[in-house]
């Protein structure tokens, strides 16, 4: 009886962790997405796979202009769970504390890059959302001079809408078939005795 139970729990699990949309696709296909460019880029061309944010440059030669400025790519969660993706950065600034890269959650920015690095950058990330959260990346320029930016986002993965009723359908007859194999009739019982 516990062996079915635990197999029907495990089958009700991998229903609703399957859940999750991989690449920027379904739901989280790059048209869905809200862009916030001031002054710098977003390449979907790499879609599904990818996207390329690149920070704002306005002045590369700082003449006129020492503005901050965010390249935001935004979306809405389709469901609860871990937004994970890879990421990939340059920089043709002095170094990376002008145009740190990082995730935004309901408009807070985390900095994800090490400031004080002229090298390639890379990692992985995950976030835990909400359904409903904004959720996203900001390319920010602290400057908007003497170099951009360029991170590629990719291997990106994230929660979509979990189909409650069908995985609460799934345990439930499993639960009451495991239940009804629990109780002999009592005509066979009498039988058997």
């Amino acid at each position: 009886m516990k062996k079915y139970l635990f197999l029907s729990l495990i089958l009700c699990l991998e229903t609703t962790n399957a859940a999750s949309i991989n690449n920027f696709s379904g739901g989280y296909d790059v048209s869905n997405w809200s862009q916030s460019l001031n002054g710098g880029t977003i390449d979907t061309s790499g879609a599904p796979n990818s996207i390329i944010e690149t920070s704002s440059n306005l002045d590369p030669d700082f003449i006129s202009n020492n503005t901050s400025a965010d390249t935001d790519f935004t979306i809405a969660s389709l469901g609860s769970g871990l937004v994970n993706f890879g990421w990939l950065y340059n920089t043709s600034d002095w170094d990376s504390s002008y145009d740190p890269f990082g995730s935004l959650l309901n408009g807070v920015f985390t900095q994800i890059t090490v400031d004080g690095i002229s090298t390639s950058q890379f990692g992985t990330t995950s976030l835990i959302v909400a359904t409903g959260n904004i959720f996203g990346f900001r390319a920010h320029s602290t400057d908007s001079a003497f170099g951009a930016a360029t991170t590629t986002i990719s291997n990106f993965s994230a929660p979509s809408a979990v189909p409650v009723p069908a995985a609460v359908w799934l345990f439930g007859s499993g639960l009451m078939g495991l239940i009804a194999m629990r109780k002999k009739p009592s005509h066979l019982s009498a039988l058997s005795a």
